[in-house]
């Protein structure tokens, strides 16, 4: 919770909107809720059962189809079971610095990103935050919003 702040307050600094709502990203891999996230290793868990109580936002980009989703799961599922690229969030304190000093390392929100780039869809991925994607969601006409609010699971 205190990294989740943190890194709320470095992205506040840095949007050009001033607002910053949402610290960590994800990819949702099936209907149960099956996620693919970079946590402490970068694993699979069920969003339903890890985030119940919390507000989330879930988007999902136009563009995506079946074959895109399995050519961005491709291009990242190499990730899977790797320890959490952690030490490259001090990066992040200055943007542009995360975007250079990358490795083929990823934080969250790169994996989100990577994702999106090896399926075809976005152009970069290196450098972009929680913010940068939930930005994206909420004011791209490329996404539409599946659910924005707390999850409450049965």
């Amino acid at each position: 919770m205190m990294l989740g702040r943190a890194i709320n307050g470095v992205q506040r600094f840095w949007s050009k909107d001033g607002q910053s709502e949402y610290s960590h990203s994800g990819i949702i891999l099936g209907k149960d809720g099956t996620t693919f996230e970079a946590l402490w290793t970068n694993k699979r868990q069920n969003l339903w059962e890890a985030y119940e109580g919390q507000k989330v936002l879930i988007g999902r980009n136009v563009h995506m189809t079946p074959k895109r989703f399995v050519r961005g799961w491709l291009g990242i599922r190499h990730h899977e079971d790797k320890w959490y690229a952690g030490h490259r969030l001090i990066f992040f304190l200055i943007p542009p610095f995360a975007k250079i000093f990358n490795l083929g390392l990823c934080v969250c929100s790169e994996l989100t990103a990577k994702f999106l780039f090896k399926s075809g869809i976005w152009d970069h991925w290196k450098g972009l935050n929680p913010d940068d994607i939930a930005d994206r969601i909420h004011n791209w006409k490329d996404f539409e919003i599946i659910y924005e609010g707390e999850i409450y699971h049965d």
